[in-house]
């Protein structure tokens, strides 16, 4: 496992619950693995850059180390910055499924790509994902 895996993993439990524990919880995130000692030193790691990012802060009580948020998960904002180029393919995708389903409303203007636009451009990908017959060809506007 990788860092960057454990950090997903942690991004999922921490968007549930305020605190972890590697003693405790690790088994309830990763119930199967092969390397479950490998698999703890990326979560170690994962921890230290959540905690280096300011986002949670350990105590131990005991001999048992808790990393505990330091306020609720849903309250932490990321920005992101994308490129020209980037923004018109979201767009072009977004508007592209927004024609076909009739809906004006949820167009993209990619001079301004809001979060709105993040979670539409999300949830046509759930959308086409999930059911692959109802898919639509987007290719081919994209080329």
């Amino acid at each position: 496992m990788t860092t960057l895996e454990a950090s997903g993993q942690l991004y999922t439990w921490f968007s549930e619950n305020d605190s972890f524990s590697l003693e405790k919880d690790f088994m309830k995130v990763i119930p199967i693995t092969e390397e479950p000692e490998r698999d703890r030193a990326a979560f170690l790691c994962a921890l230290k850059d959540f905690e280096e990012g300011d986002m949670i802060k350990e105590a131990e009580i005991g001999d048992e180390k808790y990393w505990i948020l330091k306020r609720s998960f849903l309250t932490y904002p990321q920005n992101i910055t994308v490129t020209p180029e980037t923004a018109l393919l979201m767009s072009t995708v977004i508007n592209k499924f927004c024609e076909i389903i009739q809906n004006d409303k949820d167009k993209c203007d990619p001079a301004n790509v809001s979060e709105e636009d993040i979670k539409n451009l999300l949830y046509i990908c759930n959308y086409l994902t999930n059911d692959p017959e109802k898919g639509v060809d987007l290719e081919q506007e994209l080329l």
